[in-house]
């Protein structure tokens, strides 16, 4: 029997971690990066990472980010990637939303023509972040430590979106119970979304999702994982990004489906 190592879908990692340090974490982390300079560090080592797929980002509260922001830059990057993180909105910074929305329409536009397994930012933005995925579908959304409310969970839903969780989107979401498991997939959000979990506060170590969802859906953490992997290949299969991941990771899909 195969035994699937933990999937963490959204985590922050500093990229110039070693590989052997990152190997010895023993999970499948997909790194979100925060700007396009940081997304260009860690797809430098998209060759030597068995276990991490890098993923380019232009994450909403950062300035830098948004302001550096360029369509072609970002178009050419997500060709080396499966994984495109983080990205959308978010309410704390409303003095950059106009150009939080401009960004965020952009990278749609740019993701219709390319698909890629999309990680979502949120913050006080859920509506708002399901108007542009209404109004630009694309393949692979992942929202990311979901806070929406349950007709804002509905209509993403409805649109296909998956979901990460962390254990502090388990203990503040009003509407976790409303997502099928077969749209949920755990993340860490290191350093953050971990603080007050179990340790070891690790990018990895999902175990206490995976027994949270175990035991809200009646069912053994073993079943939990194994269901993320699933997730994550029907993910995979829908955004055609399989010939993107790390060999290693592709094989262990093939075994989980």
């Amino acid at each position: 029997m195969t035994t699937w190592p933990p999937v963490d879908m959204h985590a922050h990692i500093d990229p110039t971690i070693t590989p052997r340090d990152l190997l010895g974490l023993r999970a499948v982390i997909f790194a979100a990066s925060r700007s396009l300079a940081e997304s260009k560090l860690g797809l430098k080592r998209q060759k030597q990472d068995l276990l991490t797929i890098w993923g380019v980002g232009v994450h909403p509260g950062v300035h830098a980010a948004l302001e550096r922001y360029d369509p072609s830059e970002f178009n050419s990057l997500i060709d080396q990637t499966a994984y495109v993180g983080e990205v959308g909105l978010d309410a704390k910074v409303p003095s950059r939303r106009a150009r939080q929305h401009d960004v965020f329409a952009s990278l749609l536009t740019e993701l219709q023509a390319k698909p890629r397994l999309t990680s979502i930012h949120s913050y006080g933005a859920t509506g708002e972040v399901v108007d542009h995925l209404e109004q630009t579908p694309v393949k692979g959304v992942i929202l990311h430590w979901w806070l929406g409310d349950r007709a804002d969970t509905s209509r993403a839903l409805e649109l296909g979106a998956y979901f990460s969780v962390n254990v502090a989107t388990l203990r503040a979401s009003a509407a976790v119970d409303l997502i099928p498991l077969e749209r949920l997939i755990p993340e860490t959000d290191h350093p953050d979304g971990n603080r007050r979990g179990a340790a070891p506060h690790q990018p990895g170590n999902v175990t206490q999702v995976e027994e949270a969802l175990a035991n809200a859906r009646g069912l053994t953490a073993a079943e939990v994982r194994l269901q993320a992997w699933r997730n994550l290949a029907a993910l995979v299969a829908t955004t055609g990004t399989k010939g993107l991941l790390p060999s290693r990771v592709a094989a262990i899909l093939d075994s989980s489906v």
